[in-house]
């Protein structure tokens, strides 16, 4: 499994190609969502870093290099946020509600900063991970099996 900091540091070979769009229209639930797509390991890295909020009906789409054991952080964010970690056959494998964290202080290096964060893991390989606010979850009934058919 590779940590969301590893991915920071893959080389170019693989990185997977870019879509034609920085984002995508996905059906979560009853609502469509549009997602920003994240899928070169810099993108994947910065993830929703920086954000005070998410407006309703958006979040990102991580669009990992290969099915795997994903895990993730929530880092240098200021608001709480929903994951869900779906399989290449668009199925659910994993939901969660991330937590603010306390920001980096000015003596932690980002080693430590980066390993005292809480991680969020799939419970299965996951090849796609979506963050969407928080809450969102629960509103839309998301159940772990659900299908939520993800572009390709």
């Amino acid at each position: 499994m590779k940590s969301f900091f590893e991915y920071h540091n893959l080389t170019e070979e693989t990185e997977p190609a870019l879509h034609e769009s920085d984002s995508v229209s996905v059906r979560l639930g009853s609502n469509n969502y549009t997602l920003e797509l994240a899928e070169t390991p810099d993108k994947i890295y910065k993830g929703m870093s920086g954000r005070d909020s998410i407006p309703r009906k958006t979040g990102m789409l991580f669009v990992m290099p290969k099915e795997d054991m994903q895990e993730f952080c929530i880092r240098d964010c200021k608001c709480n946020m929903d994951i869900i970690f779906v399989n290449e056959d668009n199925e659910v494998v994993g939901l969660d509600t991330m937590v603010v964290e306390r920001p980096r202080n000015k003596m932690e290096s980002e080693y430590v900063y980066e390993n005292r964060l809480k991680k969020y893991s799939s419970d299965e390989p996951a090849k796609y991970v979506i963050e969407i606010p928080a809450g969102d979850i629960t509103r839309l009934g998301l159940k772990k099996r659900q299908i939520i058919n993800i572009p390709k």
